[in-house]
């Protein structure tokens, strides 16, 4: 446990440390101004902080993936280190002949496609996209610490920005489910009932 402390604390600069701690407020203060606000726009108030988490994860996996499969070079660790070096060349860099990164980028482009649209689905999808990409990012930082021995910054940014998805997205789902724009109706539009004819 003392290795995975110092990876921790030696691994992660402070100017990245910073960040990570501005997604985690950005992702905990949206999640408790949304259900504050309730149903006078505390859902709209999750999808924009939703959004806005997606495009920071679309920024990190698009880096890594532009770096790692168009420039066929390995992703700098801002402020030194091998970290992001040794988890790229170890074979957990890639499944099935894919990097994770690709991954990473569809995943957080299907969330940001959920957080446009309204009602029960997009919220039931949203959450379920977001605990897979949590679980994922989970088991990769487990093998950073446990197995490689050495943390990247991407993934670990990458890791707290789809932790804060996932906490958006279950707020999202347990306060606002089976509330109104249930039907995919667009707002002020309302259900004309079943036809009398």
């Amino acid at each position: 446990m003392n290795d995975q402390l110092y990876l921790l604390t030696h691994g992660i600069p402070g100017v990245i440390a910073g960040i990570m701690l501005a997604l985690t407020l950005i992702g905990v203060s949206g999640s408790i101004w949304g259900i504050k606000r309730g149903l006078d726009g505390g859902e709209k108030i999750l999808r924009v902080t939703a959004a806005i988490l997606c495009l920071v994860g679309i920024g990190i996996a698009g880096y890594v993936v532009v770096t790692v499969e168009i420039m066929n070079q390995i992703p700098e660790c801002v402020g030194g280190g091998g970290g992001c070096a040794a988890v790229e060349h170890s074979s957990y860099s890639r499944i099935g002949g894919i990097h994770v990164s690709i991954f990473g980028l569809i995943g957080y482009t299907m969330l940001l496609v959920t957080s446009f649209m309204k009602g029960d689905l997009a919220r039931i999808g949203a959450f379920f996209l977001a605990l897979f990409g949590f679980g994922f990012s989970l088991y990769l930082t487990y093998l950073e610490l446990w197995e490689i021995l050495a943390i990247c910054q991407w993934c670990v940014s990458s890791a707290i920005t789809m932790t804060m998805l996932f906490v958006v997205n279950t707020s999202r789902l347990i306060v606002f489910f089976g509330t109104g724009e249930s039907n995919g109706l667009a707002e002020g539009v309302e259900d004309p009932g079943p036809s009398s004819v």
